[in-house]
């Protein structure tokens, strides 16, 4: 993300926003009030990869600790 658009940047030039995620490329909407909160605009393959990326990480979690729980329960 080398730029970093404002509200009204955004709405005029939302085509060109949306070529750029279309390139692969996530786009950045600062908000438009003094607070950290903003958008991201990237494409539905880049937001897949994420979703599939937090599945995975919370299940290798969830297995480390069944794993955990099965060693402390067998030295019980």
């Amino acid at each position: 993300m080398e730029k970093v658009y404002s509200p009204i940047d955004a709405q005029q030039n939302l085509l060109d926003l949306l070529r750029q995620v279309h390139a692969g490329k996530a786009v950045k909407i600062a908000s438009s009030q003094q607070t950290d909160d903003g958008a991201i605009l990237m494409s539905e393959a880049q937001w897949a990869a994420i979703q599939a990326q937090l599945v995975q990480s919370t299940q290798t979690h969830e297995t480390q600790h069944r794993q955990d729980l099965y060693k402390a329960w067998r030295w019980l």
